[in-house]
């Protein structure tokens, strides 16, 4: 019995019978496929294979396309893009439309870095964002205290900086310009996008939230109308209350032009292009700075020329500054100088000379010439040139001063400081790419950008008080040529602050006639009183206010005749120094 219960090492117990099944099943399959593959290739049908490889070959040309210029995603409509949007159009309407001055759009320019702010939180910290803000804080001032034409482009031009940030870009010039010129339509794009919410089936849970917002709300309108109606002081404020409200709506709507929906419009599709803008962003030329340059080196064809050009400039420069410092620096002009031949006329030749010096020299060090191994040669003939262009630029300077000494100062002397200045930066530009190996891109984005920022300085500058403070200066100290520039040239509310000093001058001609051109100014502005909110100007206000304090000074020059007949006289005895 031990012995039949002990296990029969060669007997095998045969698997379950599902279990053989199954394994038969498997053998089954593994053989119908290897018949499959065995099958010759020839069945299948060419063109078939083809469409099935087409698929790939197309996916791999867009993957490589897209690996050369991503596509990227527009971004989702949301509640904050929306109502920064309907604020954008609606401080348009009211603060730019229906304005009457400049206080108007530089209440909205100073609301623009605060909308933008609802779509980006952190505004502040986007590249350039924090400086461009910062210059529109400076040009929204300057709208509030004497604006212009010039101040609102400023405005305008860093808005549209502001909107290139805000989108993760550079403030580029060209960029934004491109950026500018397709704000609308990409504005219309974005538009396009929006869709009111789906209806969707409410459930009990919406009902109830529902009506715990809409049953406070009625039973607070409910009893505090009963309230108001129960005491006769807070109905008599509510109703002053709801009829001011009421004015206020009856006179917008009175005041709706066939223009202002146009307007509407496209500030509607301005700001939704500048905050919502598509991508990709509108890019100009290459991106690096960095001049590449190819490997080896050959001998440039122009090497010869340039060289030569140089060394005739050099000697031609230093000649013509010789002459020039020995003949305008320190010598003391003959009556009859034609000092605006010399310091006007001049001036602007010698300018033109070194702007066309700066285009040179950036002609110059260009492919060709980086590779040639003689580059030292040239670049230390340029560094010359360029320190007499230097010199030059200095000159230009003492002719515009010759001029300034001569007969004071003018709104068209400070742009001729402000273009020598900007050629100067644009010239010193020019070096800085010849040592650091810059791109042609490079100079011509930094140049822009120089010059963009001198028409936005010029357009904050206080240029009336400026010149103004520095004739009467003059005039104080007694030199009385300056004089002609006030008495000829139209002067601005700021520029007249200076002219308060002039009142108790010693030259009877000029302070007569100084004091009669305070009454006049004086008799506009009261003939012309500010209206509306948005014609404030801090300058205006401040100017009243001076004028009234000191108008014991001009009392007799109320009189039209007299104050007429005094500028008369001053405008005679100036004009001999003009």
């Amino acid at each position: 019995m031990a012995d039949d219960q002990e296990p029969d090492d060669d007997k095998i117990t045969p698997p379950p019978i599902e279990e053989a099944n199954a394994a038969e099943q498997a053998n089954a399959a593994e053989q119908a496929n290897a018949a499959e593959q065995a099958k010759p290739s020839e069945q299948v049908n060419p063109a078939e294979q083809a469409k099935q490889r087409a698929p790939q070959v197309v996916s791999s040309g867009r993957q490589s396309k897209a690996a050369a210029k991503p596509a990227v995603a527009s971004d989702p409509v949301t509640t904050s893009e929306i109502v920064a949007v309907v604020a954008w159009t609606a401080l348009a309407d009211l603060l730019i439309f229906r304005s009457l001055g400049f206080c108007g759009p530089a209440i909205f320019f100073a609301l623009v870095p605060p909308i933008f702010s609802i779509l980006q939180p952190k505004l502040v910290r986007k590249h350039f964002a924090g400086l461009v803000i910062g210059l529109l804080v400076i040009v929204v001032s300057r709208l509030i205290w004497q604006g212009s034409s010039l101040a609102i482009f400023s405005a305008v031009t860093l808005v549209v900086g502001l909107a290139m940030s805000a989108a993760g870009a550079t403030p580029l010039v060209i960029e934004g310009a491109s950026m500018a010129a397709r704000c609308a339509i990409d504005g219309a794009a974005r538009l396009s996008e929006y869709s009111l919410p789906r209806r969707v089936h409410r459930s009990a849970q919406t009902h109830s939230n529902s009506l715990a917002l809409l049953i406070p709300a009625a039973a607070l309108i409910v009893f505090g109308s009963i309230f108001v109606f129960a005491n006769p002081n807070l109905f008599s404020w509510v109703s002053s209350e709801l009829t001011w409200v009421s004015n206020i709506v009856l006179n917008w709507v009175k005041g709706i032009s066939i223009f202002e929906l146009p307007f509407c419009l496209a500030a509607l599709l301005i700001g939704t292009g500048l905050m919502r803008p598509s991508r990709p962003l509108p890019h100009v030329g290459p991106t690096g700075s960095k001049l590449e340059i190819i490997a080896g080196q050959e001998n440039s064809t122009w090497y010869p020329a340039f060289r030569n050009t140089l060394v005739t400039l050099i000697g031609l420069f230093a000649a013509y500054l010789i002459f020039e410092f020995a003949t305008l620096w320190t010598r003391d002009f003959p009556v009859g100088f034609y000092y605006a031949g010399y310091a006007h006329q001049g001036a602007a030749w010698l300018t033109f000379a070194l702007a066309l010096a700066t285009a040179l020299l950036s002609m110059i060090f260009r492919q060709s010439m980086l590779r040639d191994p003689r580059l030292d040669r040239v670049r230390n003939l340029a560094w010359i040139w360029s320190g007499l262009n230097l010199l030059l630029a200095v000159a230009v300077y003492n002719r515009l001063m010759i001029y300034v000494g001569y007969n004071g100062m003018t709104r068209m002397r400070t742009i001729g400081f402000f273009g020598i200045t900007l050629v100067v930066i644009g010239f010193v530009l020019v070096l800085y790419k010849i040592a650091k190996s810059r791109s042609f891109w490079w100079l011509i984005r930094g140049q822009l950008i120089a010059l963009l920022l001198a028409v936005v300085t010029y357009s904050v500058f206080p240029v009336d008080y400026i010149t103004q403070r520095y004739n009467v200066s003059r005039i104080q100290s007694g030199y009385l040529h300056p004089s002609v520039m006030i008495a000829v040239k139209p002067i601005s509310d700021e520029g007249f602050f200076p002219l308060l000093n002039l009142t108790k001058t010693d030259d009877p001609i000029i302070r007569e006639g100084t004091k009669a051109l305070l009454a006049q100014r004086q008799e506009k502005l009261q003939t012309k009183p500010q209206g509306h909110w948005t014609e404030f100007q801090g300058s205006r206000s401040r100017l009243i206010n001076a004028l009234n304090r000191q108008q014991s000074d001009w009392e007799k020059y109320k009189n039209r005749s007299a104050r007429d007949a005094a500028i008369k006289r001053f405008q005679d005895y100036a004009m001999q120094w003009y």
